[in-house]
C-alpha cells in the first residue's frame, strides 16, 4: 500500500503578500491558510479565489443583488448629536446599528429602516422607507444618486445623500449569510479508507459536504453531509485510484467556500 498526499491550498479573502493584497483591506472574515514551499493552487481553488475577486470588483449588477436584511450601522456627523466617539480636536461621529430590509417584487424594488439615523440626532433628508434602483456602484432614490461601494458579497459601504447632516455613510453586513469555511483538511489513507479532519470555523452549520472527484477535471461528488460541528470524516470502500476530496460547510443559507483539498492515492 502506498500512500501520498498534495494538500492544495484555498484563501478566503486574504491571498499571499506577493500577490493582490489589497484584497486583504477589504475581508470581513479572513481565514488562516498556511503556505509551503512548493504548494500547487489546483485550477478549481485558483477559479473560485478569481470568481470572488471579479465579483468585488464588478460591483453590483442588479437591484436584486441586495436583497434580503442587512445589519446596517450609520455613522454621521450631526452637531446637535450626542457623540458615540470623538476625536482629539473636537471631531464628532454618532452612530446607530439597525436592520435594513431590502426587497424587489413585481420589478419594483425598495427598502424598510426603522430610522436612518440615531436616536439623539434630526432626521433629515432620507425617508425609511424609499424605492431605489442598484446599478454597479450607484444607488439612485427620489431623493438623489447615492454612492454605494461593494466589499464582498455581504458587506457594502453607502454614502446616503440628504441634506443634513452633511457627513453620513452607512455600512452593512448581510444577515443569515453561509458559514464560514472549513480549514486545514487533513487526510490520512489506510487499506481502501481515507479518514479525513478538518477545523470547523463556523458556529451556525448545519453539516458539512464531504466531496470528492477521480480526475482534476472530473465533477465533484458529494459523499456524505455530516452532522453540525463535526470535524471528521472516514470515506470507505474506495478502489484503486487516485481522489482528490474537500469538504464545505453548508446551511440553509448556502454554502461555504469549499476547504483546501486533499489528493490521496488507493493502490
Amino acid at each position: 500500500m502506498k500512500y501520498r498526499q498534495k494538500t492544495k491550498y484555498f484563501i478566503y479573502g486574504v491571498i499571499a503578500t506577493a500577490v493582490l493584497v489589497p484584497l486583504g483591506t477589504y475581508a470581513v472574515k479572513t481565514i488562516p491558510v498556511t503556505f509551503s514551499e512548493g504548494d500547487v493552487l489546483s485550477a478549481s481553488v485558483l477559479n473560485s479565489l478569481m470568481d470572488r475577486i471579479n465579483d468585488t470588483q464588478q460591483g453590483f449588477t442588479a437591484s436584486t443583488d441586495i436583497v434580503g436584511t442587512w445589519s446596517c450601522t450609520t455613522y454621521s456627523a450631526q452637531g446637535s448629536c450626542t457623540p458615540a466617539f470623538s476625536t482629539t480636536g473636537g471631531g464628532v461621529l454618532d452612530k446607530a446599528t439597525q436592520n435594513i430590509t431590502f426587497s424587489c417584487a413585481s420589478g419594483s424594488c425598495s427598502y424598510t429602516a426603522a430610522s436612518f439615523w440615531p436616536a439623539n440626532c434630526q432626521a433629515n433628508g432620507v425617508p425609511t422607507t424609499q424605492a431605489y434602483e442598484l446599478n454597479s456602484n450607484m444607488m439612485a432614490t427620489s431623493i438623489g444618486v447615492n454612492s454605494v461601494h461593494k466589499i464582498n458579497p455581504n458587506k457594502f459601504f453607502w454614502n446616503v445623500v440628504s441634506s443634513l447632516p452633511p457627513l453620513t455613510y452607512v455600512v452593512c453586513e448581510k444577515n443569515n449569510q453561509a458559514p464560514a469555511p472549513a480549514d486545514a483538511l487533513s487526510a490520512t489513507v489506510s487499506g481502501t479508507s481515507v479518514a479525513l479532519a478538518w477545523t470547523d470555523q463556523s458556529t451556525d452549520e448545519t453539516g458539512f459536504k464531504v466531496q470528492y472527484k477521480t480526475s482534476s477535471k472530473g465533477t465533484w461528488t458529494t459523499a456524505t453531509t455530516t452532522a453540525a460541528s463535526a470535524v471528521s470524516y472516514t470515506l470507505s470502500g474506495l478502489t484503486a485510484g487516485t481522489y482528490w476530496i474537500r469538504v464545505v460547510a453548508t446551511n440553509s443559507n448556502g454554502d461555504a467556500m469549499s476547504s483546501s483539498e486533499v489528493q490521496g492515492v488507493i493502490q
